[in-house]
Parts: C-alpha cells; sequence; structure tokens
C-alpha cells in the first residue's frame, strides 16, 4: 500500500507549494536512482566475486 500523502503546512504560499512539490518529487527520482544504483552495485560485486572465484581456477592453468 501506498503511504499517505505527505502533509502540507497550511500557511505556505501557492508558490512554496509548488516548490514544496518539486523538491519531493526530486527526492523521490533520487531514492529511485539511489536505488538502481545499489541494484547495478550489488550485481557488479557479484561478478567481481565469480571472477574472482575462477581466477583460482584459471589463473593457475595459464601460469603453466
Amino acid at each position: 500500500s501506498l503511504p499517505p500523502p505527505p502533509q502540507v503546512p497550511p500557511d505556505l504560499t501557492a508558490e512554496e507549494r509548488l516548490e514544496l512539490e518539486s523538491i519531493r518529487r526530486r527526492k523521490q527520482e533520487l531514492l529511485g536512482e539511489i536505488q538502481r544504483l545499489r541494484e547495478e552495485l550489488s550485481e557488479a560485486m557479484s561478478e567481481v566475486e565469480g571472477l574472482e572465484a575462477n581466477e583460482g581456477f584459471g589463473g593457475f592453468c595459464w601460469r603453466i
């Protein structure tokens, strides 16, 4: 379920409300980007771990 809509202080001007909406929208974009980067980093770390695991076998063969 979605969280309740954020509260807007009643004493804001129309311009301040628009700015607040813009800030909140940008915050959500940044949070989404952070999540995407976390996922990319996790995938990259898995790839590195896989390469390191294979290096023990492949690296040895190359030295012969």
